[in-house]
């Protein structure tokens, strides 16, 4: 699909996952594994964007000082291959726009930016004016992150037009909980940026109606396999994507259920030979028994051969 967006560089369905960040076991970056993370998902995932520090990479718990140091590495890695999004969301906008000018002088490309996270309640003058005050610091191109967990609501689509009016939006990751509410978001903005999707019960649903691609968990675990799988879902037949949505939903469902997250995504990954690192605490890395479980899960679920062997 070569589908041309009208506010928005990004062509036809992409994916556009949140990579993790290394961390060692006394809590300093990694950042030489952190460059061989970003290869990964570069040159075996083949990701037409990437956004540092989201849920995967940890962003709350890590520094402003330490966001520079990881998009400056990200910037020498990517080396204009790509563009890249720095999700700089704090509760207060001075911490949010603070931020976004050490990722900006730093050379991330874009900036990431949720609604009022961790209050659980926000008016939509609230979240605009987040919005108004974080571009008017710094005018980059523009992701809204839709975490409905964090936020504690869903954006709205007549609130995505009032952002939209105040910031230059190129990109969306749309939390909806429900396929109906989604809809509402693709049919109103879909020609205009492409708007992703992750929750498995969802990804398949949205992509068949013009979703504009994937930012979910787990999917990059399927390597160089989860292009022709879930961005040619038009041409798989029901079965096969019957199928698609069980075998992804389940690899979702392993990697959340063995510790605490992305404790079970750090470790899936270093069993296939990505320097993930460790959890920062208080989160911690998986227990052995659970890591074998977790590994017996993947082995059956095809991640690391076909499912079943």
């Amino acid at each position: 699909m070569d589908k041309r967006y009208s506010d928005s560089d990004f062509r036809g369905q992409i994916y556009l996952p949140a990579p993790v960040t290394p961390f060692a076991a006394n809590g300093d970056l990694m950042l030489d594994a952190f460059a061989d993370v970003l290869r990964f998902y570069l040159d075996v995932c083949a990701v037409d964007s990437f956004v540092i520090a989201g849920n995967n990479g940890e962003g709350s718990a890590i520094s402003a000082p330490e966001l520079g140091r990881l998009v400056e590495t990200a910037t020498k890695v990517v080396a204009g291959r790509v563009p890249f999004f720095a999700h700089v969301t704090r509760t207060s906008n001075r911490e949010s726009i603070a931020r976004a000018e050490i990722a900006a002088a730093a050379g991330a490309t874009g900036i990431c930016l949720m609604g009022q996270p961790y209050i659980h309640k926000a008016t939509e003058a609230e979240i605009v004016d987040r919005f108004v005050a974080v571009t008017k610091a710094v005018p980059l191109p523009m992701y809204v992150f839709n975490d409905v967990g964090h936020q504690g609501f869903s954006i709205s689509a007549n609130t995505l037009s009032a952002i939209c009016e105040v910031a230059p939006v190129v990109v969306m990751s749309d939390g909806a909980r429900d396929l109906g509410a989604a809809l509402q978001t693709i049919a109103a903005f879909g020609d205009r940026f492409p708007i992703l999707y992750g929750p498995p019960a969802l990804l398949v649903p949205a992509l068949l109606l013009d979703a504009g691609g994937l930012g979910g968990t787990g999917l990059e675990l399927f390597g160089a396999r989860v292009r022709p799988e879930l961005l040619d879902i038009h041409e798989r037949t029901p079965a096969e994507r019957l199928e698609i949505v069980r075998r992804y939903g389940a690899v979702a469902a392993a990697v959340a259920r063995f510790g605490s997250p992305p404790a079970g995504m750090k470790a899936a990954l270093a069993m296939l030979g990505v320097p993930a690192g460790v959890p920062r605490e208080p989160v911690q890395p998986l227990a052995p028994a659970d890591e074998e479980a977790l590994r017996g899960e993947l082995t059956r679920l095809g991640v690391f051969g076909r499912p079943g062997d």
